[in-house]
């Protein structure tokens, strides 16, 4: 050490040298360290303390955002919270990223901006997570949610459902609801949801998908939302979706379907644009494909009446509704190839053609829209395209007298043989029906007191089921009255195989199922229900109905539950008195 330090100067020099190379050695040790130390895990309140430092967070993923500036940059911003509070990790070239509720270890660089404080990370090593870090997914129905949304809120669950809007591939926020039936006038429930990140592809309206997240309640609107990511929705593309025919006499409602798949009929006009012409000069724009460029040179599509399938978006530049098939539309064309063109939709697109061949005969497949009573006579109706009502193309139509008493029920399938008429008396087109077939009813809805008059008249002479005890009055006139209340409605009950007044049901509130009528009180001078041709709902025909069976502890599906050979209805005796 005396040789290092004394002041010799023949000496100085040799120890300089010796002196430099100690600390370049020791720098290399620290910068050595430095890059192979192990960062501490740190609590998320501590990272205004470790700016431009390297560390590790642990917490739970809540959600996530795939480029989140539209840039086309390899990044994806990650949000994580130890239950207090959370940081947002941006992630550059990131790896897999696992689902909603995954316990992870985000290593990466704290960063300040204005005061914001986030994480940058690199690599697909930046996040670490197990096995046993993946949450446990609760799957359930929409109906178990709305039964109970409180229990879930801590839970990461999964729901089927069908989506209630169109959602575009690059949009980054973007709401739609999620129903559990594709038609919006047959849905029981739906929840809102809060969709994050971009799906990357279209999502069309009706699409049957599986969601995965959290539901938390929004004060602000009142209520249920379910939070998931855009990236894992799983849609069921084996599931066909509702494509909505316009009306050109309904142009103030096309706002409705913006971003959809529509239909429509018309003549193709191909100048320095290609539009779409309808009845009385109505002009649209029309978006062509290449296949339909193509097809326009080789044949010429102009002034040729096509049905048109694509999407309604809305054109700035030209201030007018335009059909594109460019986004996304199933078969990349606009014009339908087909020389068949669907009824309705030369009805919708050149009606005058068909009023002018009264002797000519179509077979149309359509659904009827209000029941219709069996009678001796012609009847008339409504012919729709779809259930839904929203977006159906109805048609007047003259059905023929029948000679049985079968009701056509409203929703049901109809295959029909008609020809095209002028009615004059309501200035419009007519379809007169020859001969038909129908396909199965539709399933009884179910009505609920609680939605009150007004919503029960929706399904007026329709077949429903009400819950209610049967009640008999002085004059011997049967009422089916709500469970612990005074509200009722007349009851007729099935005289051929009732079975809801017998011993058996007396007293008890079962769910009754008959057809719902609107008909004149001379006592009170009023309109009042009606629930005609009523019994008790017996699922499995062993003279229980399914809510004693549900008291009883039997199955409501299997007449035999025991096994024992004797039904359940005989089986009653050696079941509790309730």
């Amino acid at each position: 050490m005396n040789r290092i330090t004394d002041d010799d100067p023949a000496t100085r020099g040799q120890q300089l040298w010796v002196m430099f190379t100690l600390a370049i050695f020791l720098v290399a040790i620290l910068n050595y360290y430095a890059m192979v130390r192990e960062p501490d895990i740190i609590e998320m309140k501590d990272l205004i303390e470790y700016k431009n430092e390297v560390v590790k967070v642990e917490g739970e993923i809540i959600s996530w955002r795939e480029d989140p500036w539209n840039s086309g940059d390899w990044e994806t911003h990650v949000i994580v919270s130890d239950g207090t509070d959370v940081v947002e990790a941006r992630w550059s070239r990131p790896a897999e990223i696992p689902p909603i509720g995954t316990n992870v270890v985000i290593t990466g660089k704290v960063m300040e901006f204005e005061g914001n404080i986030y994480m940058t990370a690199v690599g697909s090593g930046a996040m670490e997570w197990d096995e046993e870090d993946l949450p446990d997914i609760v799957r359930l129905s929409i109906l178990d949610v709305a039964l109970d949304p409180e229990q879930y809120v801590d839970e990461i669950i999964t729901l089927t459902g069908y989506i209630g809007e169109s959602i575009p591939p690059d949009e980054m926020f973007i709401s739609a609801d999620l129903r559990d039936h594709p038609s919006y006038g047959n849905a029981e429930h739906q929840i809102k949801l809060n969709i994050r990140s971009k799906v990357g592809s279209w999502i069309e309206s009706s699409s049957k998908v599986q969601v995965t997240g959290t539901i938390s309640y929004n004060q602000r609107d009142m209520n249920w939302v379910m939070s998931v990511q855009g990236p894992e929705i799983l849609v069921d593309r084996n599931h066909p979706v509702d494509i909505i025919r316009l009306n050109w006499g309904e142009e103030s409602t096309w706002s409705y379907q913006s971003g959809n798949l529509v239909e429509i009929a018309g003549y193709v006009t191909i100048g320095e644009q290609w539009q779409l012409r309808g009845p009385g000069g109505v002009m649209i724009c029309l978006k062509p494909s290449s296949s339909d460029i193509a097809e326009h040179a080789n044949s010429s599509l102009h002034n040729e009446f096509r049905d048109v399938q694509g999407r309604l978006m809305w054109s700035e530049a030209d201030s007018s509704w335009c059909v594109d098939s460019s986004e996304g539309t199933p078969t990349g064309n606009l014009i339908n190839s087909e020389d068949m063109i669907d009824l309705l939709a030369l009805l919708s697109g050149d009606p005058i053609r068909l009023i002018e061949e009264p002797d000519t005969r179509y077979t149309i497949n359509a659904f009827v829209r209000y029941a219709i009573e069996p009678s001796v006579q012609d009847v008339s109706g409504w012919l729709v395209d779809k259930i839904d009502y929203r977006g159906q193309t109805r048609i007047y139509a003259t059905f023929p007298a029948q000679t049985s008493t079968q009701w056509i029920e409203a929703g049901q399938a109809i295959t029909a043989n008609v020809s095209v008429t002028w009615d004059d008396t309501n200035m419009a087109i007519r379809l007169l029906i020859h001969d038909y077939q129908l396909g199965d009813a539709p399933e009884p809805k179910n009505l609920l007191w609680d939605e009150g008059a007004s919503q029960w008249g929706y399904s007026r002479s329709q077949v429903v089921n009400i819950p209610g005890i049967a009640v008999e009055d002085d004059a011997g006139d049967w009422w089916l009255q709500r469970d612990g209340t005074n509200q009722s409605i007349r009851l007729s009950p099935n005289n051929n195989t009732i079975i809801g007044i017998d011993s058996f049901h007396s007293g008890y509130s079962h769910t009754w199922n008959g057809r719902l009528m609107e008909v004149q009180d001379s006592e009170l001078v009023a309109t009042v229900y009606h629930l005609i041709n009523a019994d008790v709902v017996d699922t499995d025909g062993d003279g229980l109905s399914d809510n004693l069976e549900s008291l009883y502890g039997t199955n409501p599906y299997n007449p035999d539950t025991d096994g024992d050979g004797i039904t359940d209805r005989e089986d009653n005796d050696t079941y509790p008195d309730y």
